[in-house]
């Protein structure tokens, strides 16, 4: 339950958490009932927050677990003197104008050209910092009003609206309360998890059906073909197909659905302003019907005339036909509502039009940062980069950053945007990285990433990273829900698991997904290369090594060019599924990888994969717990919890256990001896381990039974 307090005549607090609160200053006493276009303020009413509050002579002072406030009420705007905010557990003290070098850092617009396009552009601040608070000031002198659901101004321009943070060492605080002021990080479709193909090419229709053809001989699965801007035929503006290359878009598109194929239409809308319609488009006609004073065919962004005009006309018309999501590659919204950010603007739209095709469709679109409160529209499209180990290195670091203000699908071209063919220790390096990436894309201007025109070496390696990352489908997609429920990010700096670990702020290139999976792409050229790396506090596994390192410590490791470092740490539980063609198959068994310590738990999440069902509730969570003693492991798969349309009432499960040297005298499920055998074989059979695992088969079972297992150790 939300807290408020008017302090004097000009200032009114709203107290939303014990880490977040609402200060607001009005020279004329002015007071907005509906929430800034950003903010959503979705909190429990039920719960109340504890604060305690006094009152001197000089200062309005509000306490809670985590920071104190003070405030002298003297009827001037926030500035150095009148407004004090204390983190208590950091001992740190915040005041208007007060820089905060210590903040870990968030997102920015793309990583353009980068470094020498980038060289005016820096990180925006993001929610984490080592002061632990965080400060957001809304200038936007703009309201959402939900009667007209447009937009309209303050009472008082002039305002100020400010949101503070403060969250000590409690940096997964700081993400709940983030999502619960500026709204939720929606899940993606599922096939948005699989491979993604891109190029900026002249593709005709039958070429992109034998691409997807020769990755399917090559036995390499894919889910997204993305089509560049060439598709329609002015190029780059009009929404008129270019009919040479598909002479019938509807054939062409119903047989990508066939092949359970998603796929995306290029839309430039201009690079600071909108760009108009070319004369002779077909949908001038239809904007002259809905807008009969229209002069240019252009969309005004501050105009709800124009906008719904254009969502209905062209972009769900086009979604309705069957393409699935939008790529929106460019931020010109000419007159966007000022001090809103035009990308952001943008990007509301077009991801609103998703939820008009009357299908229940989950919303996607594939498009550039817009600044705060653009995590609600993903996917994140990096840019054009150039090819270069210097690229590389410095994604890995801007993508866990991004995490820290919501950028959590990033969409890098990996590959590089700007490279012709590339050296193969470079695309190696870069596929690596990228099937561990939130969102994996390979992308260029016309060079190519096609693995068949490289050498026997990257294909194979290619294929099987690729298919790893496809059996580590239902891993990511839990880590989806949690990010969806607690704002968590999947890929994850060290610091967000280790805050009080100096070293976790240090090791920039390197990331964990989730809280179990540590990764250190490898960034550097050669056949085989030293890397630096920190391992936080755990016993961590690599995953195609025999090595396992107690942490915290540094370690330099030699890894050859087939390989990237990744490591899993000792009580972990990792799913993993079957990988076939693509992602479109209903999930009928689920493997469980575990690595089991004194006491391991792990929630798994499943819901359709496609509808917004999931935001209503309709979804299925499963819990599994391992114990590990000298004598037995047990392990409990408890009843799935939930259900949703289309949940398969059965499913096969299968166990891989890590037993070390361990020797197993005998199985039981269920109380009956079963057989086992062991294995090397991990992550439904994607990785060759060095391992040895325990393989156990339970079979088939009702999604709403319970099943224990014992196993029995020699002694």
């Amino acid at each position: 339950m939300t807290a408020k307090y008017h302090v004097g005549s000009n200032y009114l607090i709203t107290l939303y958490s014990p880490s977040l609160v609402r200060i607001q200053y009005s020279k004329t006493e002015l007071w907005d009932e509906e929430n800034p276009i950003l903010i959503e303020a979705n909190f429990d009413k039920d719960e109340k927050v504890q604060h305690r509050i006094k009152k001197t002579k000089e200062f309005f002072i509000l306490t809670t677990k985590y920071f104190q406030l003070k405030i002298k009420p003297d009827g001037k705007p926030f500035d150095i003197g009148n407004l004090f905010f204390t983190i208590k557990e950091k001992k740190f003290t915040w005041q208007p104008g007060i820089v905060d070098t210590e903040n870990i850092g968030g997102a920015m617009l793309d990583l353009y050209k980068f470094p020498e396009g980038k060289s005016n552009e820096k990180f925006t601040e993001g929610l984490i910092s080592k002061n632990g608070y965080f400060v957001y000031r809304n200038h936007c002198e703009f309201l959402w009003d939900p009667t007209r659901n447009w937009i309209k101004r303050k009472k008082e321009p002039l305002s100020q609206d400010w949101y503070l943070f403060g969250y000590g060492n409690d940096y997964k605080r700081a993400f709940s309360d983030f999502i619960k002021l500026f709204g939720k990080i929606p899940i993606p479709p599922k096939w948005a998890f699989g491979y993604w193909y891109s190029k900026w090419y002249k593709f005709k229709d039958t070429e992109i059906l034998e691409i997807i053809k020769k990755l399917k001989e090559l036995n390499i699965p894919i889910d997204v073909f993305v089509i560049d801007t060439d598709w329609r035929k002015h190029t780059w503006n009009g929404y008129e197909w270019n009919k040479e290359l598909f002479p019938d878009p509807k054939i062409f598109l119903d047989e990508l659905k066939r092949k359970n194929i998603h796929t995306c239409l290029n839309d430039h809308p201009g690079y600071g302003q909108s760009d108009e319609l070319p004369p002779d488009d077909p949908y001038r006609e239809k904007m002259k019907e809905r807008i009969p004073d229209i002069k240019e065919y252009r969309v005004r962004w501050s105009d709800e005339r124009y906008v719904n005009a254009w969502i209905d006309e062209i972009f769900t018309k086009f979604l309705r036909e069957g393409i699935d999501f939008w790529w929106v590659d460019g931020w010109g919204a000419t007159e966007s509502p000022m001090d809103l950010n035009s990308q952001l603007w943008l990007n509301r739209f077009y991801f609103e039009a998703c939820k008009k095709t009357g299908d229940n469709r989950r919303p996607l679109i594939l498009s550039r940062w817009g600044g705060i409160g653009s995590h609600k529209y993903p996917v994140q499209f990096s840019g054009d980069t150039y090819s270069s180990f210097e690229t590389l290195k410095y994604q890995i670091s801007f993508t866990h950053k991004g995490g820290n203000i919501g950028a959590d699908y990033w969409s890098h071209d990996i590959g590089g945007f700007l490279g012709e063919k590339l050296p193969e220790d470079l695309y190696i390096r870069w596929l690596q990285f990228g099937c561990f990436s939130p969102i994996f894309r390979t992308h260029s201007s016309g060079g190519t990433r096609d693995v068949w025109n490289y050498s026997k070496t990257v294909l194979e390696v290619f294929r099987k990273y690729v298919k790893i990352r496809y059996a580590l489908f239902p891993y990511f997609y839990t880590l989806a829900r949690e990010c969806f429920d607690k704002g968590l990010p999947i890929i994850r700096g060290l610091y967000l698991e280790y805050p009080s670990d100096k070293n976790s702020y240090f090791y920039n290139e390197e990331y964990l997904i989730g809280k179990y999976i540590l990764v250190a792409p490898i960034y550097t050229p050669g056949e085989i290369c030293e890397r630096e790396i920190y391992f936080p506090v755990g016993l961590w596994l690599s995953l195609e090594d025999k090595k396992i390192i107690k942490g915290p410590c540094v370690k330099k490791l030699k890894v050859s060019l087939e390989k990237i470092p990744v490591f899993i740490r000792k009580g972990a539980i990792i799913p993993s599924s079957t990988v076939g063609e693509n992602l479109s198959k209903k999930i009928d068994e689920i493997e469980f990888n575990i690595f089991p310590d004194r006491n391991t738990e792990f929630i798994y999440y499943e819901d359709d994969g496609s509808t917004q069902e999931y935001i209503e509730n309709k979804y299925l969570t499963q819990k599994i717990r391992a114990t590990n003693s000298t004598r037995e492991i047990k392990i409990e798969i408890d009843p799935a919890v939930g259900n949703y349309t289309g949940c398969p009432s059965e499913i096969v499960y299968k166990l891989n256990v890590f037993v070390d040297r361990q020797k197993s005298k005998y199985v039981l499920i269920n109380g009956k001896k079963s057989p086992f055998k062991y294995t090397k074989k991990l992550l439904s059979g994607t990785v060759d381990s060095r391992f040895n695992f325990l393989y156990i088969e339970p079979g088939r079972f009702r999604r709403n039974q319970k099943i224990e297992i014992t196993i029995k150790f020699f002694s």
